[in-house]
Parts: structure tokens; C-alpha cells; sequence
């Protein structure tokens, strides 16, 4: 039982009144209330906001069309100007002609659209028609907006308002010659809620709260300092020789944690949180570079700060986690000496240890290494449970020092993430214990003092204001959190089956090692509350039982609030989790040795091992699938995971080692029993409450060993090729650039092409063209050029075909039959860098033939050399294989065009002439083949190609894989440029940066141009899809506006309005 805390802490009896004491506290007062004053503040502080203003056309420019892509799409301000000379041009004009419009026709967005229609002029506003008067003398058009209205004005007329806010704005777009047009300009405000710099009124707020609670740290800890005897170098040298065993754990772990962060797999979504970072040299704002109009990420945005000073030395992946390992080890060193041994007293510390580390690591390495905030959340909800726990025990020598520690660090870890306010629900849990330190009982009420010390712990926990509002203002995280509900996802609390039912999927949100992880603090928290509800806590000398549950059970809660359900959020339980998965193991061993609890030890041993079981198999039911990247080489990344053919995917195995562990100790108790009628019931506990923590220990370990195994496997398996791992150890040893060295793109080549030549071809129930096919020719491909240094670069805007040849069995349908073969070509003599290649569609395999016939050219006619059969490669990617029902049937599709190649070193020797043969034996609905002619391709890196161009636009779930590459397109103060070259994931373009149903901020691209594919593969690895390669072809000028800057001071509160969702 918990000692009073005046009997705890004699320090904190009472004292004599005394002036002096009276004087220290009103100091402590006035330094408490003062930082927090200072802190709260801080959203209010005024700020200079930085205005960008664009101007069409640049100073110096021809008025002709282009690209202009503003973030958001309505500006806060539009100014535009049409001189009556350019509008007479425009009714001159023959047909319709557009005079200017700031969005694509063929989009359906609320733009500015003036045109001249069979000598009439219309203005169009969004989806609203302006009435215009007749044209007077004076016939200049000036639209003047902001967001909430529209004035028009034709020359000296009163002007026609609108309630219409400022059109969205893509393009800048005339049909006019550039002299016809010269004279007209549009001038527009983007919203600036984020560009906003401290003033020296609100660099001195920071400094002062910085300051005073620095101070009231100090205050808290002097009065009540701790034993200095402590800290001597004697006692720190006893200290170390007595836990030697333990330091060697903590250097394993080190070395674990460490490993993980060179072979451990990527996050969700990395490559998105580095663009955040990466995006505040644009713009100095940590903005969302894909999506939601790059709204900031305030206020939370302490830990996208931390690794922007991390990557400015390097943006090596290996690099950019080692914050998160460093955390990692930090959670260990809290959660096995600062929860579980407090919580623990009198077990054994080694095994005690050993137990904290199975569970901690199988918490934490499937969700925390990378640059996602979860596994700060661990450390400082942790952090915050471990001071707490130690402020309020009662053999702390400094109880005041360690809550000061709790608030600051609760203050900081509620700048990370929505889901750090698990923090406040462990504080709450903490409250009652909290007021007894600062009002012991048994005194009289001291206001004062009470008063004081509450205002110096409540001015550390203010530094998490400072942490949020340093670089912030209200305005900003008001528009931001409007702009994020907007856009979603934003989903409600009783919305939270979706995160598990995301947890439970076959994909890598339900991996196995991440449901396990989730599945068995589940189990802990329900074995922890039947304990607390049946009282056997107290009776185990783990009286401070409840408070973990709180803190845990508080954790589940605060997932409910938060508005996004993604799976990655349960790395933040991976502190308190693991704490509480081994204080239940401890008490389900305590349990057991009771001999009043007999029936509680039966109770929960039976239905915990049912549990731990039935757990256990649900996650190893789920694959051992990984984002992106990370799931190449992966063993069991498509089906259950069974180990050496274990069917650890079912509770079988899981129930005969629980009841197999239970006989173990109930026979090892019983053989060290005495004749002693309670020794022998604790035999009995002991067996029962041996099976649930023997499963979950044995299947924590097994995740633990599953995940080392198969992350050091997989950079074996893809030797030769790109792994996460393998790249990350090569960075260690020397610059690595990641995919983009593994990456190759196969263009045209640009020297002599296979022609026809001897022969003709020999069609029987093929046919050439479109009428052999079911669908269009190959895909056009962009008429690539390599420069003097290597690059490629596109040669002009128009595709061209690869090859002008196509046959096909789709005559009448996939059940035709037939055969064919080409008429010869000629064969050039292929360099060590070049493939001969053929697009193929349909399914060239399982009863249908495609090959490639060599030949050589001798007195007129041609003597065959050999034949290369053309399949596709084994795919690496599989959908999953259900334990009962195995995979989706027909679950490849053959019906998209993909590029099937030679090697250059696998032609016969002596060839130079190569046709394509053909037969089309199946009838099934995908048993159709279609082709192309042979063509000569350049094998170039990806790097090469990046190279040759201005920018590029590499998509989010792979930009990680790219630290070498810095030339994105600039995204900042309101205006994004537009890609000259699109890298995207294997599902292709369909990204939320171009979608602007989710404030996409480069939503302009698809609407005004088009994209085509140049073939690229794997290097090493025929069978995995890496990604695609777009040319980006706008058919107007790109970016051609000029970008002016000027500051203005606003207030915190001030600045722009809202944006008018309204009117989308």
C-alpha cells in the first residue's frame, strides 16, 4: 500500500510560516504565471506575413498562354485587366475565340472564362453567365475579386457585383496572338495563412517562456532536491558493477534497434512526411507538398522541425532514421526501469528484462523506425507514465522535480501529433495522486504554495504552446484544421471500426506483425481489468495497476478522437503497450502462486490462454506484407505466415503450447512442493496462469525473430537489384541513391531500327492493326533524345509509336484461334546496352506461344538461327492466398500493353534478321495475344533521365527511395510549378497530388497536359512492377508568370479569411 504522502515525503510536512517562505512562493508565482502567460500568448503575437503577388504575362514577355497552378486554386485577391484594343481583336476574330480564361474548357472548374462568340461577348464566372451591356467607346473589361466577391466593370459603366468569390485559376490561357493580346494582365493574391515570421514582440514571448520555465524547473527541484549522494561517482560505480546483465541487455538492444533502422521497413508514408520537411526551403512552412492546398501541418509540426535539421545534413533514409532509433532506445531505457521494474518489485530483474524487451520490440520495430511521429508519441506518453509513476511514489526523494519533468514532457509530445493527447488522459488518471503532492493530507490548506507550485508545473507544460506556436499563428492552425476537415480523412469517433478493419486486412496495413502487436495489448488490457475488477492487483504487490490500465485504455480512447484511421497509429501505444503486456505477464505469475485465488488463476489462465491463442493465430493469419519497397524479397508477403510450415495461422498450436506449458510448471511446482497443503495449491495456480503468458511471450518472440529473419533475408533474395535494406547498408559504406541507380528506362533507340525486309507475313486467324485487337495500338511514347552528357530529354511534344506494326488474335473475340508469322526485318548489331523488345498484350503463355525467330541473311533468302520464346515474368506482387480458399481466380490480367525484351548477349550469334511467330491455341476470355514489331531499345539508368530535365515530380509512396534527387517542382507562398517529368508508383498516375478533390496541389497537371510512359524495368528483377516514368507535355508555355513579395505585420488572429469551400 501507498504511504500517505507527508509520511512519504518528510520534506513536505509542514513547515513554519515564515516571510521568507511566504516571499519564494510568490516568486514561484509570479515565474509560473508569468511563462504561462508568455506561452499563451504566443497564437496571438502579431507576426510578419509574407504576400506573394503573381503577375501575368512576366515583365518582358510576349502575352501568350501558360500554366499557372495556384495553391489554393481561388486566390485571395484577382486583378484583371482587357484593354478594349484586345477585346476588339477578339470579336474580330473569325469562330469563337477565347480573349482569357483561367481554367481549362474541358475541366469543371469554377473559372474565369471571357470569349467572343459570332462578334458577342460572354463572360463567364464560374458556372455563372455575367450580362454585359453593349460594348461602349470605352470597352476595357476590369474584374476585380476576392473571396467572397466579384466586381466587373465594362469601361466607365457602374460596376456588376456578384456574390462569387475569385475564380479558380490553372491556366492563363488566350487564344489571341501575342500582339493582338498585348496589354492584358491578371494579377492575383494567393492566401498566405502560413507564410508568417516571428516579430521581435513574439521572439521575446518565446524567449520569456523558454526562460521562465527553465526557471520553474529549477524551482521544482529545489525544493525538494534529491540525495546528492546518489550522483557521486562511487555510487554510480556500485551502481554499474550490480547491473551489469542489464547493461549487456540494453547493448543488445542498441543493437537491435540499430539494425532495424538499416534493414527495418518504411513507413506508410515516409516519402510523404520528408516533402513536408523538404517543402519549408520553398516556402519555410512544413506544408503538405501533395495534398490539402500544402496547408501547414500546425500545429503540430515539433517532430517535421527536428528532421529538417536532420536532413540538412543528409537525406539518406538510413540517416533520417536515426531519430527515430535514438527514441527507440530512449522507450526502452523508460519502460524497462522507469513502468515495468517500479511496477514490478521483487521479480527477478534479468528475466523481468528480458520479458520488457520481447515486448517492446514486437510493439515497436513494426510501426516506429522512419520519420512518422508515432514513435515520439512512445517515448513521451511513456516518459509521462514514468514520471508520474515516480512524482507520486512513495520513495521519491524529489517528487515536485519529477512532475515538472511529466508536464514538460506531456507539453512536448502534444506538439507532435493528434495522437499524443493520449497524454492528457494519463495525466487524468494520474489527477488524484497529483493533488495529494501538491495538497498532502493532513495539512492545512496553504493556497499559496499550492498555487505556486501548480503554476510552475502548468508553465513547463506550456512549452509544448511555444513548441506548437513558435513557428505558427492561430489564424494558421484554424485555416489548416478547416482545410484538413474539408478534404478528410476526418472521420468521427464512432468511425473507429474502420481502423480495424484496415488492421485485419490482407495488405501491409494488416501486416501480422503489426496486428499482433495491437491484438495482444488488447488481451493484456482485458486480463489487467479483470484483475483490477476481482482485486487480486493488491494482493500481488501491484497496487499501481489501474493507473497503467488507465494510461493504456486512455491511449484507445484518444484513437477514437482523432480524425484519420490509418493503422500506423498504433505505434504510439508502443511504450505504455509493451509496459503493460509484461507488468500482466508478471501478475499473471503472482496470480498463480496465490493460494486464496484459485478460481481467479483458473479464470484467467483459461480464458487468457483462449484469448492469447485465439490472437496469436489471427496475426499470423495476416501476411507479412510491408509498404512499398520494403515488401520485395519478403517471405510469406501474400499468405499466412508459418514458419518452417508451422500453422502458426491457426490456435491449434497456440492452445497445445499453452496447455503443454501449463503441465510444465504445474509438474516443476509440484516436484519442488512440499507435503504442505498450500504448496500445493500454488502448484495448481501456477499451471493454470502459465498458459496465457506462455503464448503471449512465445508468440511475441516469434513476430521478433520473424521480423529480423526475413528483413535480413530479403536484401539476399534481391541481390543483384534494389532493396531497402541493401540500399541502407550500402549508404553506410559510401553515397547511395537509392532506386534510381537500379532503375532503367528503355527508349527508342535512336540509330538504325529494325525494317522490313525478306518475306511476307503469313497471317491465319490474326489480323493486322486495330481489327486483331480489343482495345488501341501500343502506346505512344515520348521522342526521347540523349544529350552530350548522357541525360535524356524529350525532343519535341509529339509521341510516336514504337514500332508502326500491330497483329492480333482478337478477331470476333477471345475464343479465335490461329496462327502467324511476321514477314523478316532486319536486325541491327546491338550494343551491351541495348535489348530488342516487342509490346505484347493478351497472354502469350499457358497454351498460346510468342517467340522471336532468328535468322541470318545468305544469298537471297534467310537460314534460321534459333528461337527465344517470349513470357512474362513471374510477378512478386501476389494478391493474398486465403488458408481456405487460396487466391482470387484469374487474378493476373494480360489484357494492358507491357514490354517484353531480349538481352543483347542472349541473341544466337551472326543474326541479323528476327521476325515475331505467333499461335493462339485458347479460348478463354484472356486467350488472345496481340503484338507489336521488334524494337531496338537504349538501356538507360533513371538517373540519366531525371537528369535531362528541369524537374520532376516523384510521387509520395516512393519519393523516399530517392535521397539523391533534389529538383522537385518548387511548391511555396501560394504557387506551385509545373513538372516537366512524373515518377510515379506502380498504380500509375493516379495520385492524390493531382486530385483536387483533396486540395491535390498539383491538380493543374492533368488538366492541362498530357503525359506519355517511356518503358522502364527493375533492374535484376524481371518480375516486380517498381513504378512509371511520364514525359509531361503542356502544349503552352510552363510557369510563364512573374512572382512578386511583400511583407505586411498582421496579428496572430489577423490576416486572410477563410476560403470558400462553399463555393466548390
Amino acid at each position: 500500500m501507498d504511504l500517505p504522502a507527508e509520511a512519504a515525503h518528510p520534506q513536505l510536512r509542514r513547515r513554519p510560516r515564515s516571510d521568507a517562505s511566504r516571499r519564494s512562493n510568490v516568486v514561484a508565482l509570479c515565474v509560473g504565471v508569468l511563462g504561462l502567460l508568455a506561452a499563451l500568448a504566443l497564437p496571438f503575437a502579431p507576426v510578419i506575413n509574407e504576400r506573394t503577388e503573381v503577375h501575368w504575362p512576366a515583365t518582358g514577355e510576349p502575352t501568350a498562354s501558360t500554366t499557372a497552378f495556384l495553391t489554393p486554386y481561388r486566390p485571395a485577391s484577382m486583378h484583371a485587366t482587357v484593354p478594349c484594343p484586345v477585346i476588339r481583336s477578339g470579336l474580330d476574330a473569325p469562330g469563337p475565340t477565347t480573349i482569357l480564361r483561367t481554367a481549362p474548357p474541358s475541366s469543371n472548374h469554377d473559372g474565369l472564362a471571357l470569349t467572343a462568340v459570332e462578334n458577342e461577348l460572354h463572360l463567364l464566372l464560374g458556372q455563372r453567365e455575367v450580362p454585359l451591356p453593349p460594348l461602349p467607346a470605352d470597352c476595357r473589361i476590369t474584374v476585380r475579386a476576392d473571396s467572397s466577391h466579384t466586381e466587373v466593370r465594362l469601361g466607365r459603366a457602374e460596376p456588376v457585383v456578384l456574390d462569387e468569390p475569385a475564380p479558380e485559376i490553372f491556366t492563363f490561357t488566350t487564344g489571341l496572338p501575342p500582339a493582338d493580346a498585348e496589354g492584358m494582365k491578371v494579377t492575383a493574391r494567393p492566401f498566405s495563412w502560413f507564410a508568417t515570421s516571428a516579430t521581435a514582440v513574439k521572439t521575446a514571448l518565446i524567449a520569456t517562456a523558454l526562460l521562465t520555465a527553465a526557471v520553474s524547473l529549477t524551482l521544482l527541484i529545489a525544493h525538494a532536491p534529491p540525495n546528492r549522494a546518489l550522483f557521486r561517482p562511487a555510487a554510480l560505480l556500485r551502481r554499474v558493477r550490480t547491473n551489469v546483465p542489464l547493461l549487456l541487455l540494453d547493448a543488445v538492444m542498441g543493437l537491435v534497434f540499430a539494425l532495424w533502422g538499416i534493414i527495418g521497413s518504411l513507413t506508410d508514408d515516409d516519402g510523404f512526411a520528408m516533402m513536408t520537411v523538404r517543402s519549408y526551403a520553398s516556402g519555410e512552412n512544413i506544408g503538405n507538398y501533395y495534398r490539402w492546398f500544402d496547408a501547414a501541418e500546425t500545429p503540430f509540426t515539433l517532430v517535421q522541425h527536428l528532421m529538417r535539421w536532420v536532413s540538412e545534413y543528409s537525406l539518406a533514409p538510413v540517416w533520417l532514421r536515426v531519430p527515430s532509433v535514438i527514441i527507440g532506445f530512449l522507450t526502452w531505457l523508460v519502460v524497462s526501469r522507469g513502468i515495468v521494474a517500479p511496477m514490478c518489485r521483487g521479480t527477478r530483474r534479468l528475466p523481468l528484462h528480458l520479458i520488457t524487451a520481447v515486448f517492446l520490440l514486437a510493439c515497436w520495430m513494426p510501426y516506429c523506425v522512419g520519420i512518422r511521429p508515432e514513435p515520439f508519441v512512445a517515448l513521451g506518453a511513456a516518459g509521462v507514465f514514468a514520471a508520474l509513476l515516480k512524482a507520486t511514489s512513495s520513495t521519491t526523494e524529489s517528487p515536485f522535480g519529477w512532475l515538472g519533468v511529466a508536464a514538460l514532457a506531456a507539453g512536448l509530445a502534444l506538439a507532435v501529433t493528434p495522437t499524443s493527447l493520449t497524454v492528457l488522459f494519463t495525466t487524468l488518471v494520474f489527477l488524484p495522486r497529483i493533488w495529494r503532492l501538491l495538497s498532502p493530507r493532513g495539512q492545512a490548506p496553504r493556497p499559496l504554495a499550492i498555487s505556486a507550485r501548480a503554476a510552475l508545473v502548468l508553465c513547463l507544460g506550456s512549452v509544448g504552446v511555444v513548441a506548437m506556436f513558435a513557428d505558427s499563428t492561430l489564424t494558421g492552425v484554424l485555416r489548416a484544421t478547416a482545410i484538413h476537415d474539408q478534404f478528410g480523412p476526418s472521420l468521427g469517433w464512432y468511425q473507429e471500426l474502420a481502423r480495424y478493419t484496415a488492421l485485419l486486412s490482407t495488405g501491409g496495413w494488416g501486416s501480422a506483425a503489426k496486428r499482433l502487436a495491437v491484438l495482444f495489448v488488447i488481451i493484456a488490457l482485458l486480463i489487467a481489468c479483470a484483475a483490477l475488477i476481482r482485486q487480486v492487483h493488491r494482493r500481488t504487490n501491484q497496487p499501481r495497476l489501474g493507473l497503467l490500465v488507465g494510461a493504456v485504455a486512455g491511449f484507445f480512447l484518444t484513437l477514437c478522437l482523432t480524425p484519420s484511421k490509418w493503422t500506423h497509429h498504433f505505434g504510439a501505444l508502443a511504450g505504455v503497450g509493451s509496459a503493460l503486456l509484461a507488468v500482466t505477464v508478471v501478475l499473471l505469475a503472482r496470480v498463480g502462486k496465490l493460494p486464496r485465488a484459485r478460481r481467479e488463476a483458473r479464470l484467467f489462465g483459461l480464458f487468457g490462454a483462449l484469448g492469447a491463442a485465439g490472437a496469436a493465430a489471427l496475426s499470423f493469419t495476416g501476411p507479412n506484407a510491408w509498404s512499398s519497397y520494403s515488401d520485395w524479397g519478403m517471405l510469406w508477403s501474400s499468405s499466412p505466415v508459418r514458419p518452417g510450415g508451422l500453422p502458426l495461422n491457426s490456435p491449434l498450436p497456440w492452445i497445445l503450447l499453452a496447455g503443454a506449458s501449463g503441465l510444465v510448471a504445474y509438474g516443476l511446482v509440484r516436484g519442488r512442493a512440499t507435503a504442505t497443503a498450500r504448496e500445493a495449491s500454488k502448484s495448481r495456480g501456477v499451471g493454470w496462469t502459465t498458459m496465457p503468458s506462455s503464448v503471449l511471450v512465445t508468440a511475441a518472440l516469434t513476430s521478433v525473430v520473424v521480423l529480423l529473419g526475413t528483413f535480413l533475408l530479403a536484401p539476399q533474395r534481391m541481390s543483384g537489384s534494389y532493396s531497402v535494406g541493401g540500399s541502407n547498408w550500402k549508404s553506410l559504406t559510401g553515397e547511395d541513391c537509392g532506386i534510381e541507380e537500379q532503375v532503367q528506362v528503355l527508349p527508342v533507340a535512336s540509330g538504325d531500327a529494325p525494317r522490313p525486309a525478306e518475306g511476307t507475313t503469313e497471317l491465319d486467324g490474326f489480323a493486322a492493326g486495330e481489327d486483331g485487337l480489343p482495345g488501341p495500338r501500343p502506346p505512344r511514347e515520348p521522342d526521347l533524345l540523349r544529350a552530350a552528357d548522357g541525360s535524356l530529354r524529350s525532343e519535341s511534344e509529339t509521341p510516336v509509336a514504337a514500332s508502326p506494326s500491330v497483329w492480333g488474335s482478337f478477331v470476333g473475340g477471345p475464343s479465335a484461334l490461329g496462327s502467324m508469322s511476321t514477314r523478316w526485318f532486319s536486325l541491327p548489331r546491338l550494343t551491351d546496352d541495348q535489348v530488342l523488345s516487342v509490346w505484347v498484350a493478351g497472354r502469350p503463355e499457358r497454351g498460346n506461344t510468342l517467340a522471336f525467330e532468328f535468322g541470318t541473311a545468305r544469298g537471297g533468302g534467310v537460314r534460321s538461327l534459333d528461337r527465344r520464346a517470349l513470357t512474362d515474368p513471374e510477378p512478386m506482387q501476389r494478391p493474398y492466398a486465403d488458408p481456405r480458399q487460396g487466391r482470387p481466380g484469374n487474378w493476373r490480367d494480360y489484357s494492358p500493353w507491357r514490354l517484353l525484351e531480349i538481352e543483347a548477349e542472349e541473341l544466337p550469334p551472326g543474326a541479323d534478321r528476327v521476325r515475331l511467330r505467333a499461335e493462339d491455341g485458347t479460348t478463354d476470355p484472356e486467350g488472345w495475344l496481340g503484338f507489336s514489331g521488334p524494337v531496338v531499345r537504349d538501356v538507360v539508368g533513371l538517373d540519366r533521365m531525371l537528369a535531362g530535365h528541369a524537374s520532376a515530380l516523384i510521387d509520395w509512396p516512393i519519393s523516399f527511395a530517392f535521397p539523391c534527387f533534389s529538383r522537385y517542382p518548387r511548391v511555396g507562398n501560394g504557387t506551385a510549378e509545373g513538372p516537366e517529368l512524373l515518377v510515379s508508383p506502380p498504380r500509375g498516375e493516379a495520385s492524390m497530388a493531382f486530385d483536387p478533390n483533396v486540395g491535390g496541389v498539383f491538380a493543374g497537371v492533368p488538366m492541362t497536359s498530357r503525359r506519355f510512359e517511356t518503358p522502364s524495368r527493375l533492374k535484376g528483377a524481371p518480375g516486380v512492377t517498381w513504378g512509371h516514368v511520364y514525359s509531361v507535355s503542356y502544349g503552352i508555355k510552363r510557369d510563364g508568370y512573374d512572382v512578386s513579395r511583400h511583407r505586411v505585420r498582421v496579428s496572430g488572429a489577423g490576416g486572410d479569411g477563410e476560403y470558400p469551400f462553399e463555393s466548390d
